[in-house]
């Protein structure tokens, strides 16, 4: 991936159905502030990174809100090439940590990054399920920021790298499903939010990316 343009992350907060979505979302849970979503998708390439980022970039947008964007999508990390930053060294690295500010990095875009930790190919182990050690982490970031966007792993297939986005879920104050359409099987995306709620999530609602009105005909 091409890392992206500081005048194409702009454009990512300015689109009229991200901003939108970011409305509906506000609305659906009631929240102006300490907002904190997890994005999420039934598979791969369904557009959840572009959408998270495109929503921090809105928010960052709307009266100056202090924005995290988290990075937990370890298996295939791409939030750092949109924002130009590095990765964080290791896992280790980040388990280590005694705070936040070890791990987040500032932007010139005003959105702080928490980037994902660089896994090498050599990597044979799994990922520690510190589910405590992330709510303490997000709580923290709660206190520090207006919004939070956790961007994370497709729930399936489930594999040794990822942070699984249904523990993740429990973080947050709703989650938002990204389906491609006509691509995705309905039975993943009914299987991604069967597994969510029965984990305790509060889903908002379904992005259908590439969605295209029948009705509509082309020019």
């Amino acid at each position: 991936m091409n890392r992206a343009t500081d005048s194409h992350l702009y454009t990512l907060g300015r689109i009229a159905e991200t901003k939108r979505i970011f409305t509906a979302i506000q609305s659906a849970t009631g929240r102006k502030d300490n907002l904190c979503l997890v994005i999420s998708s039934g598979a791969r390439g369904e557009g959840k990174t572009t959408l998270a980022t495109g929503l921090a970039m809105a928010a960052t947008d709307s009266k100056s809100r202090r924005t995290l964007l988290v990075d937990y999508n370890w298996y295939a990390p791409a939030i750092h090439d949109f924002f130009n930053v590095d990765l964080i060294e290791s896992p280790a690295r980040f388990y280590k940590a005694n705070s936040l500010d070890e791990l987040v990095v500032q932007t010139a875009s005003g959105v702080d990054i928490l980037p994902a930790a660089h896994i090498t190919d050599d990597f044979s182990g799994t990922l520690s399920t510190s589910e405590g050690y992330d709510h303490r982490l997000i709580q923290d970031a709660k206190h520090r920021y207006d919004t939070i966007i956790i961007d994370t792993s497709a729930t399936f297939p489930e594999n040794q790298r990822m942070r699984d986005p249904i523990l993740l879920s429990g973080i947050a104050d709703g989650v938002v499903i990204v389906f491609m359409t006509n691509l995705t099987p309905r039975s993943t995306l009914k299987r991604t939010t069967t597994a969510m709620r029965t984990n305790g999530a509060k889903i908002l609602g379904v992005v259908a990316n590439q969605w295209k009105n029948p009705l509509v005909q082309p020019c």
